[in-house]
């Protein structure tokens, strides 16, 4: 699966009622497990968006020359 142009997947644990999400952002693994497909969907996509907001501000802006 792919949200901001990043993959990220989603597959089914072995017991009932557990889904298993990671996502690989810049040589970093993140990953959880939820209740549902979906759920771990929006976890996946919610740390996708944590990562690149955090991402953006370590951005320093250019010096004046």
């Amino acid at each position: 699966m792919e949200y901001q142009g990043i993959q990220y997947n989603v597959i089914q644990g072995i017991g009932r009622g557990s889904w298993k999400w990671s996502v690989s952002l810049d040589g970093m693994m993140l990953r959880g497990e939820t209740e549902t497909k979906w759920a771990a969907v929006a976890a996946a996509q919610k740390a996708i968006d944590k990562a690149l907001a955090a991402k953006r501000r370590v951005v320093r802006p250019e010096q004046p020359t």
